[in-house]
């Protein structure tokens, strides 16, 4: 055995010597290609892992930003029916202050009424005391003289058929005292059944979720109307008139149809009557959003 390496030359290499060389070799060559292919697959399933992770990230952001987007939109609609909410409340609350009023009205127009029947009634009395001390008066005068007795009788009987005329008189004015009363239980009975009436047309159904919503302003400043509009891609409201308005509306309605959800907003001191309010929220309701083309 020699210590020294094999020279490789062909010249120095005999048939027996080649072949053992060059398999060892074709066997360093192999098992580096083997050792490389190994590194090579670790680092890929290396690259893959992380890959994987960053898609995994990738939906996990994805999923986060569709959640947050679904909450706003949550949060808008519940505003916009938080808004018309307080909207119809603060009608119910007008319109219960203007019936307030007119009771109040009618109600003193009949305490003045009893007022004077009662007047009328003490006006009665008086003349029946006086009548009474006439009567006390011409009997004693009977005693005196059968034709004063006479004279007294028929003045006895005229005053009796006044009195009588007065008692008809009262019982009249209570006949109307009781019209009277009907008629204020009637009222309340009609503001009753308007409420129930006004109460079916706010149903619960109503929502603005998946609808396009727009916004309304109507108030009274200075004796004049005011009316400002919102579409649902602006920020804020834009002062525009009735015409205008329905312009937009009838756009907005051909382009969205039965998704047309629209928000009349009230103010507090709107400077509107009830009437004022009911019907301009009515009509623009009516025509325009999706709840009442159904």
């Amino acid at each position: 055995m020699h210590d020294e390496f094999i020279d490789l030359r062909r010249a120095n290499l005999s048939s027996d010597s080649f072949w053992p060389s060059f398999t060892d070799i074709m066997t360093v060559v192999v098992m580096i290609f083997l050792i490389t292919s190994s590194l090579l697959m670790v680092r890929n399933w290396e690259l893959i892992e992380q890959l994987r992770k960053s898609m995994v990230a990738e939906e996990i952001a994805t999923q986060q930003i569709l959640n947050t987007s679904e909450e706003n939109a949550t949060l808008e609609e519940q505003l916009a029916q938080a808004q018309h909410e307080i909207s119809m409340l603060r009608m119910q609350m007008m319109h219960a202050s203007e019936q307030n009023s007119r009771l109040a009205n009618t109600l003193e127009d009949k305490e003045k009424q009893v007022i004077v029947v009662l007047s009328e009634n003490q006006q009665l009395q008086n003349e029946i005391a006086e009548n009474t001390q006439k009567i006390v008066l011409l009997t004693s005068q009977l005693e005196n003289s059968s034709t004063d007795l006479a004279a007294l009788r028929t003045n006895f009987i005229e005053q009796g058929e006044e009195l009588k005329t007065t008692r008809d008189q009262i019982i009249i004015l209570r006949q109307q005292q009781e019209t009277r009363t009907r008629e204020l239980a009637s009222l309340q009975d009609d503001f009753g059944s308007l409420k129930v009436k006004y109460d079916k047309l706010i149903k619960p159904a109503r929502t603005a979720k998946g609808k396009y919503v727009v916004s309304v302003f109507h108030e009274r400043k200075n004796d004049k109307t005011v009316i400002r509009f919102k579409d649902a891609n602006d920020k804020d409201y834009t002062t525009v008139g009735e015409k205008d308005l329905y312009k937009r509306l009838d756009a907005l309605k051909k382009k969205h149809g039965k998704s047309l959800y629209v928000k009349i907003v009230i103010p507090e001191k709107s400077g509107l009557t009830y009437s004022e309010a009911w019907e301009f929220m009515k009509k623009i309701l009516e025509k325009y959003d999706y709840y009442y083309q159904q």
